[in-house]
């Protein structure tokens, strides 16, 4: 159910679970998250009550016993935020793998060749001498970056 109050559209606090952030990740996740956008008063938050509308200050969402019935979101702060998410650039892959996809993109430009042609441990060994912080690499790490890269050149649009 929405609310329209100081010419602003509300949205309740479980309509906005189910319909707006359902979709992108658990139900429990997305509980958690609008929780903490309101703890950090990103979303600003009112509960309604006989008399009206009152803010709910955000300090009151970090309460173990806080109960969001009744409460309703900004719907103008909760597009800002999904608004900013998408306009994000996405994050910077970490780890090994984005390391071992660019060494194999250098060292194999149309693919890593199978394992009979290409033996593992010596891909491994110069992997490690090119580049000493992928110590320790183990056999699954460097499975999974070759599929990946292999698959990005099958595919271009995946890399």
């Amino acid at each position: 159910m929405s609310e329209r109050w100081n010419d602003e559209d509300w949205m309740e606090f479980t309509e906005v679970l189910t319909e707006e952030a359902g979709g992108l990740t658990s139900f429990h996740e997305a509980e958690r998250t609008l929780r903490k956008l309101c703890a950090s008063g990103v979303v600003r938050a009112i509960q309604v009550y006989e008399d009206g509308p009152e803010f709910i200050a955000p300090k009151e969402w970090t309460r173990d016993d806080f109960n969001p019935h009744l409460v309703y979101l900004s719907c103008k702060d909760l597009h800002r935020y999904w608004l900013d998410l998408e306009n994000r650039p996405p994050p910077k892959p970490t780890g090994k793998q984005p390391r071992i996809k660019a060494h194999l993109a250098e060292m194999f430009p149309n693919g890593v060749p199978d394992p009979a042609h290409c033996p593992r441990k010596a891909l491994k060994a110069d992997l490690l001498k090119r580049d000493p912080s992928l110590n320790p690499l183990d056999e699954a790490t460097l499975k999974s970056a070759i599929d990946a890269y292999n698959s990005s050149q099958a595919d271009p649009k995946q890399s």
